[in-house]
């Protein structure tokens, strides 16, 4: 029944007449795969029958080089620095923060002791893993990239890194599979958690991870996603923003900014 009751307003709205305007939304994985962004869309289209919003999940590079070319209106990210490249083409015509989660390192039961992130994953490497990385231009690969970087290891040269390439949920799965270790976003983590092994590690020092919401500047829908980007700042997107998280996860996972 997901979405039911937006996808039932989309029907009577075009039964009375009404036009709709339809914006493409593309967003990290992470984000999709947590439930809460579907929620997002069905809650707005219920207040604006005249929008529809077709969500689509990708990984973070993948999602600016669909902004790039034209494949969608309004996009979600997790990669700071691969955001301000495409500020700095000018091709965004707003660029917001909207929201902020943060990451866990997952692993078996008996994984490593808890400390900073530096020394959890100096121990994994140090026990010869395995660790599973998305390695697929998504915000969390680069913030894992960053995370190893700090560790001053390279684990791309070892036997026990494993890359998939692939989005978060996948890449649980096969950590899961093969009682290894990765980065997960905590969101995807906690929708995807009763159907795995794998357990948060006790672990300080991951920075936040910064969702920022980009209106492409040459979007024919500009003011449709224009709409949708000040509604999640205004007390009515937040206010939702909160209620989805206590619907999903229980507590807040997803901080609004607004």
């Amino acid at each position: 029944m997901k979405r039911a009751a937006a996808v039932l307003l989309m029907v009577l709205a075009a039964c009375s007449g009404v036009a709709q305007t339809r914006v493409i939304v593309a967003a990290g994985t992470t984000l999709v795969d947590s439930g809460l962004l579907d929620e997002l869309a069905a809650t707005f289209e219920a207040g604006h029958p005249d929008i529809s919003l077709s969500v689509v999940g990708e990984a973070t590079a993948q999602v600016l080089e669909l902004g790039r070319r034209g494949g969608a209106d309004v996009l979600i990210t997790h990669a700071p620095a691969l955001e301000a490249a495409f500020v700095a083409e000018q091709l965004a015509a707003r660029y917001e923060l909207v929201l902020t989660s943060s990451f866990v390192i997952v692993g078996p039961p008996d994984g490593v002791p808890a400390g900073t992130a530096t020394e959890v994953l100096r121990a994994i490497a140090g026990q010869g893993g395995p660790f599973v990385s998305r390695a697929d231009g998504s915000g969390t690969y680069e913030m894992e990239v960053d995370l190893w970087e700090a560790a001053g290891i390279e684990p791309g040269v070892e036997s026990w890194y494993i890359e998939t390439g692939q989005g978060m949920g996948l890449t649980l799965q096969v950590a899961d599979q093969r009682g290894a270790y990765t980065l997960s976003e905590l969101g995807a983590f906690l929708a995807a958690s009763d159907v795995l092994t794998l357990q948060p590690l006790d672990v300080t020092g991951i920075p936040v991870n910064p969702y920022h919401l980009i209106v492409v500047a040459a979007s024919p829908e500009r003011r449709a996603g224009e709409e949708f980007l000040d509604w999640l700042l205004a007390p009515d997107g937040t206010e939702a923003v909160t209620r989805l998280n206590r619907n999903l996860f229980g507590r807040i996972v997803y901080e609004p900014a607004g």
